[in-house]
């Protein structure tokens, strides 16, 4: 029997030393899975979930909600047996103890018996609109979401059994992929805030940390949410051999969060992601913003690709990741090196190579999402790097026409590393134009 730490070694990437425990996902005696989201924490620019490094019940929470500690400290622990978790005090925000701060185990989850007495109802901002609209009482129903969060489909069944005119969600959710239920989102997410989030989709052989400098730049009032691909990161174990399987992957993970409205942003491959994942109408997509997005047409830099996955050293890597930019020098210094160490920490090598052979073959796109991307609707952004040697600056024309397109000069492929002020700024204005 052990008892295992729960701590942030790093903040997000960034060069900080201290976080600030924004809320507990889990309570003392809960049962967590390896992966599972425990805790989040925040830093002056960002926010990061930690998930549990093994499996096992939440034994003490050592940080409260709202309470600072140093990187590398210890938050709480997970017991290897339900015998050995038992509810602790966590250290408060305050420092002489006259302010108590509230134990999460004093809180009962939405999921726990308990909780039908509390009235507050955790419900989706999409189920409370329809709940206004067929005259639902939330009070009334169990959610079937994550923690009991109440769903637009709980609604919309409710609806059916009382007799109201059943009308469908903004867009009707689509035959899940494989005919399986969502999976939870076990990887680890950069999230913050708490209204319809921008999730910020990554490219090929990048990771939710490409998305940093960005994310330190837009408006508290623009929450956020950056998973990592299937195949890359922290989620290298899990396959995906196409571009439906990435969007229903990603739909699965977002839905079990109990998230039923999204703003969505990808870059390159991730742009394709996010077309594909918008027109499955699983989500409610309010915009849509696009950075260099691949799959409008099939042109692509092979020699990009297989170089980005067979690279095996910072010189080698060096050479295709200056492809990416239009000034090599904006590059980093150490950016090679530090992209083959987490190739090598998160084992994702292996899997990128299976994705370049089935997204890639023959140094080509294997999708092409310009039909999709004419049949959205949502407001729309797409930006583009003139100088652009991976998937240069496709036809204005494929666009649709009521998207707004910025070519940048002086930037390649990468805009949120190359003019990420600027970035933050187009994706600021592509959220608020949803109103």
């Amino acid at each position: 029997m052990a008892l295992h730490p729960i701590k942030v070694d790093a903040a997000g990437g960034e060069y900080m030393d201290a976080v600030v425990v924004k809320e507990w996902l889990k309570t003392p005696g809960d049962r967590v899975a390896r992966g599972e989201l425990v805790v989040v924490v925040e830093t002056a620019k960002a926010a990061t979930e930690v998930e549990a490094e093994t499996d096992g019940w939440l034994a003490a929470i050592h940080v409260a909600e709202g309470a600072e500690a140093p990187v590398g400290d210890v938050l709480g622990l997970i017991a290897d047996s339900a015998a050995e978790a038992a509810p602790a005090a966590p250290r408060s925000e305050a420092s002489a103890g006259t302010t108590e701060a509230q134990s999460p185990a004093a809180v009962p989850s939405a999921a726990s018996p308990s909780a039908v007495a509390d009235p507050r109802v955790v419900a989706s901002p999409l189920a409370r609109r329809l709940a206004r609209a067929k005259g639902v009482a939330l009070a009334d129903l169990t959610g079937t979401g994550p923690r009991g969060r109440i769903k637009a489909r709980d609604v919309e069944a409710a609806a059916t059994r009382q007799g109201a005119a059943s009308a469908p969600a903004a867009q009707p959710p689509a035959e899940r992929f494989g005919g399986e239920a969502p999976a939870p989102l076990s990887a680890p997410v950069l999230a913050t805030g708490r209204a319809a989030p921008l999730v910020l989709l990554h490219g090929f052989g990048a990771d939710r940390t490409s998305w940093h400098a960005v994310r330190g730049l837009l408006p508290s009032a623009v929450p956020t949410i950056a998973p990592d691909l299937p195949g890359h990161g922290k989620r290298a174990g899990m396959r995906a051999v196409s571009l439906d399987a990435i969007a229903d992957n990603l739909a699965d993970r977002l839905e079990g969060e109990g998230l039923d409205e999204i703003h969505l942003a990808g870059h390159s491959l991730g742009g394709a992601a996010a077309i594909a994942l918008a027109a499955r109408g699983r989500l409610v997509v309010r915009s849509l913003a696009l950075l260099a997005p691949a799959g409008l047409g099939a042109a692509i830099h092979a020699g990009f690709i297989s170089g980005l996955v067979d690279a095996e050293t910072p010189e080698a890597l060096g050479v295709w990741l200056a492809e990416m930019v239009a000034a090599p020098e904006r590059l980093p210094d150490g950016f090679a090196a530090a992209a083959l160490s987490a190739i090598a920490r998160d084992g994702s090598r292996e899997p990128m190579r299976m994705m370049a052979r089935n997204l890639f073959p023959g140094g080509r796109a294997a999708f092409d999402v310009t039909d999709a991307l004419a049949r959205l609707e949502m407001p729309l952004r797409a930006v583009f790097g003139r100088e652009d040697r991976i998937v240069g600056v496709p036809d204005i024309a494929a666009l649709p026409p009521h998207a707004a397109c910025h070519v940048l000069d002086g930037v390649g492929h990468v805009p949120q590393l190359e003019a990420p002020a600027l970035t933050a700024r187009l994706l600021t204005e592509t959220v608020r134009s949803a109103g």
